[in-house]
């Protein structure tokens, strides 16, 4: 005999699964919750349909497109396909700082490579936030479960050591530039992605990237030397690459 589920309403839901001794939750109330719990973590899957009722959720969903828009500007994957293209995976935000709007998003899930490879289980993780010249985005481990692991994650040890020792740091874009003595300012100019120029002269670090973008110039005063942040290259590649 075929049941019929009630699934749109929890009440009668609830009484179905007693009656029937079937696992699940026993009552409207837990229900109910359960399904705005999976609703509130719900990933923003292309072409789904998802009712926001709350200014929470309306505002979730408007910071996901944000990143994910930006993060496949930039050409990182932001869903998981299976078989067919289907969809078996999205991203969605983990944790966020409220103060900064920097993001943690996340997807695992299943991947179909081919017939003859077949599925893989894969972790996806992006930071993404805003800085003086708009929305950057860079890919990182999948194992990094929190934003504060994956920020730690990115930034290199020399400016994780200055800052042990008191040095003073400043960044702009995917470089930082750390404190040093005279016998070393400079050091690392001639190593700078070509969107960004040091000008010793007038000591501004300028940052002009390719798609238009413009930072404020920085000027340094100290003396100072420089380091690019490392970052997982866009894409499926477990290569590392440089920041924004």
């Amino acid at each position: 005999m075929r049941l019929t589920v009630p699934a749109a309403d929890p009440r009668a839901l609830a009484r179905f699964l007693s009656e029937h001794s079937l696992p699940g939750q026993r009552s409207m109330t837990a229900i109910d919750r359960l399904r705005r719990q999976r609703l509130a973590n719900r990933p923003l899957v292309p072409g789904h349909a998802v009712r926001l009722t709350t200014p929470a959720e309306r505002l979730r969903v408007k910071l996901t497109r944000e990143a994910t828009d930006e993060i496949a500007r930039r050409g990182g994957e932001t869903v998981i396909l299976g078989e067919k293209d289907r969809v078996n995976a999205a991203l969605a935000i983990t944790e966020r700082d409220k103060e900064s709007g920097t993001m943690l998003l996340r997807a695992e899930g299943w991947r179909h490579y081919s017939r003859a490879f077949g599925f893989r289980y894969i972790k996806l993780a992006y930071v993404y936030g805003t800085d003086d010249a708009g929305p950057w985005a860079v890919r990182v481990p999948g194992t990094l479960a929190t934003l504060d692991e994956a920020l730690a994650w990115m930034e290199p040890a020399d400016v994780t050591k200055a800052r042990t020792k008191g040095r003073r740091i400043w960044r702009q874009g995917d470089i930082y530039a750390i404190e040093t003595t005279a016998a070393h300012d400079g050091k690392g100019a001639e190593d700078l992605p070509d969107a960004h120029e040091w000008r010793a002269q007038t000591r501004f670090l300028i940052h002009q990237p390719e798609d238009g973008r413009r930072h404020r110039p920085v000027k340094l005063v100290k003396p100072v030397r420089f380091v690019r942040q490392r970052v997982l290259e866009m894409g499926r590649s477990g290569a590392r690459a440089y920041g924004d």
